[in-house]
């Protein structure tokens, strides 16, 4: 039995006066407080409590005992009420990773303004970086990651879903033939997003056929805001992220290709280490991100 629950089982036996009294302090059964003073008392070797059926006292070492354990069973609770407090109210330094991309300052800034107002307490320190950083080894409390998630052992929370559209715009299509398969972009004018994580390859897939462009092209750039501008101005056919050009495809400055084929398909992800005895911070930031990101 748990050393530190017994001591706390012959505290209450001593301060209430009786088992029964005890077990009723502690919510626990009569049977269980007497088990750990036994488990106590065999641990020690000595004999804390003079026990009869009609009334029960301390020996003279259980009274020592008593006097040096209470004090430090009360310290044990304030240590503990003053983290639960902590906890409950949100506060201290969140450390974030987060693409710095467009989605970012598009998405994402908006919510972390009206995360600051809601939560004075908590300090927020956010790294934007394009490099995939490991938040275990370099100390954040939580990820942002866009796209088709790797296997790992961090935990994710999905905040929406998102694919990659291909684009290109009116103009070009006007100069150039006119694409009904994937394997035709190779006679056209590519423009590559560098940060996409397939690699030297866009991956087409519909129903049980699948097919491989090689993504070469002129324009390589590391942003998706970037691509959908040179896109915008003729460059070339071009992969984004939906969400990013879903207006611009509504409006017809965009014409979305193959729309029956998929590319890649995932979601926007806040990622963390641990389920258990997650830290309220990064959960009101999690629920927060969810309630009002895309709102």
């Amino acid at each position: 039995m748990d050393k530190l629950n017994c001591m706390q089982a012959y505290c209450a036996v001593v301060k209430e006066g009786g088992f029964s009294a005890a077990a009723r302090k502690l919510g626990i059964s009569k049977v269980v407080v007497s088990r750990a003073v036994s488990a106590l008392e065999s641990e020690l070797g000595i004999r804390l409590l003079h026990r009869t059926t009609r009334q029960m006292s301390t020996t003279e070492e259980g009274q020592a005992y008593f006097e040096r354990c209470a004090p430090l069973l009360e310290e044990f609770q304030l240590l503990d009420d003053a983290i639960k407090f902590e906890h409950a109210n949100a506060k201290g330094k969140l450390r974030l990773a987060v693409p710095s991309e467009a989605f970012s300052q598009q998405y994402l800034t908006p919510v972390w303004i009206k995360f600051a107002q809601a939560y004075p307490d908590i300090e927020l320190d956010i790294m934007m970086s394009d490099r995939y950083i490991d938040i275990v080894e370099e100390g954040y409390d939580a990820a942002i990651r866009i796209g088709k998630l790797q296997d790992s052992s961090l935990i994710a929370k999905k905040i929406a879903d998102m694919e990659l559209v291909l684009c290109a715009s009116p103009d070009y299509l006007k100069q150039h033939a006119t694409i009904d398969h994937p394997e035709q972009l190779s006679e056209h004018q590519l423009v590559v997003d560098s940060n996409f994580r397939g690699g030297q390859s866009w991956s087409f897939t519909k129903g049980r056929e699948e097919v491989s462009v090689r993504a070469s092209g002129k324009i390589r750039v590391n942003s998706t805001l970037a691509v959908s501008s040179f896109i915008q101005s003729g460059f070339g056919i071009g992969t984004c992220l939906s969400f990013l050009v879903e207006d611009k495809i509504n409006s017809g400055e965009l014409v979305r290709l193959l729309p029956e084929w998929n590319l890649m398909q995932g979601g926007v992800y806040i990622v963390y280490s641990h389920r258990k005895h997650l830290s309220n911070k990064v959960q009101v930031f999690s629920q927060f991100l969810a309630d009002n990101c895309f709102k």
